[in-house]
């Protein structure tokens, strides 16, 4: 029985890889409903090659109507931003299986949707390479207490660069990721690191565990997405090819499993390096767990914080080291 599927944010990067997943796959899902922000042209381009049955739509009531539809079997929040909290607390409410790749919504609201999710028993399957990575580590290993999570980074365009170098970097620049095809947001909140600082602050909710058990390491190769260590001193780390098509596929069969044609690894005569990263180049991951120490809104305040910074580095208004300085007295002071 193929599994019935809403996508939000469908046209964006991750939603359209997620499209290409179920357009490799058409024995096994349907799509019933395509929403996103204002790419009204795409947006109709996947409704005519899908059909979706519950059609399409740029308007957050009908994306509630859509999620909590009886026929839908998984709601999929590849968009970005916050105004979507009530559709994904509505979709918890009604049982459905949610597939999350919106750092915004557990960045702001955490604690409220996992409050939520606990109490309707509903999991919420993460498609972030490196939450998915710790999903998978601790799926398989539930009777093990944990000692340590651990994420990594590419470390971005910039990693090594000199601090002095950061004032002229342009926008350009900040948006050519050396290994992920992403969006121009998430791309300048890698170059900037702080796409982990928000990952640490992700996990902290996601896998209900403190920030002083959630650690950073620079992989350049963005091989290992993600380790966990355990208390008896083992190290298990998820791998995989740097592709958001792997840990997508992922979440949309769980609880199975399916082969795929996607890139597998060639470990021959591979390099895998990591490093601690450098936080007086890149403060922003200290931002998040002065952020989480501090708890009331503060995270909040980081995400709203930082995505005025990015929209103003796009503008011009400042320059790519600003970021950090306007950040911090956003988040902080």
């Amino acid at each position: 029985m193929k599994k019935r599927l809403v996508i939000f944010g469908a046209t964006g990067s991750i939603g359209s890889q997620v499209l290409d997943v179920v357009r490799a796959n058409p024995d096994d899902f349907e799509i019933l409903g395509l929403s996103a922000k204002s790419n009204k042209c795409l947006l109709e381009e996947h409704s005519n090659d899908f059909n979706p049955r519950l059609g399409w739509t740029l308007d957050i009531s009908k994306m509630e109507e859509m999620a909590i539809n009886p026929n839908t079997d998984m709601v999929v929040f590849a968009c970005k931003g916050t105004d979507v909290i009530n559709v994904l607390i509505e979709s918890i409410r009604h049982k459905k299986q949610i597939a999350i790749a919106n750092k915004e919504l557990l960045v702001e609201y955490g604690e409220r949707i996992m409050n939520e999710a606990k109490k309707y028993g509903v999991q919420l399957i993460p498609i972030d390479s490196e939450h998915s990575g710790i999903f998978q580590i601790l799926n398989g290993n539930k009777d093990r207490e944990i000692e340590k999570i651990i994420l990594t980074c590419s470390g971005g365009p910039f990693l090594n660069m000199s601090q002095e170098g950061f004032k002229s970097i342009t926008f350009n620049q900040a948006i050519k990721h050396p290994n992920w095809k992403m969006g121009k947001k998430i791309s300048v909140d890698s170059a900037t690191m702080m796409n982990k600082a928000l990952e640490i602050i992700e996990a902290h909710h996601l896998f209900d565990i403190t920030p002083e058990k959630i650690d950073v390491l620079v992989h350049p190769q963005s091989i290992v997405h993600a380790l966990v260590q355990f208390r008896d001193g083992s190290l298990i780390a998820h791998m995989g090819y740097p592709d958001m098509r792997l840990p997508i596929s992922y979440a949309l069969y769980y609880p199975q499993a399916k082969e795929n044609n996607l890139p597998r690894i060639d470990l021959i005569d591979k390099k895998l390096e990591f490093y601690k990263p450098d936080l007086c180049k890149f403060p922003s991951i200290g931002f998040a767990y002065d952020a989480l120490q501090r708890k009331g809104n503060f995270t909040k305040k980081l995400n709203q914080s930082n995505d005025k910074a990015v929209e103003m580095f796009e503008k011009g208004e400042i320059r790519f080291d600003e970021i950090f300085e306007y950040v911090r007295k956003g988040t902080f002071l």
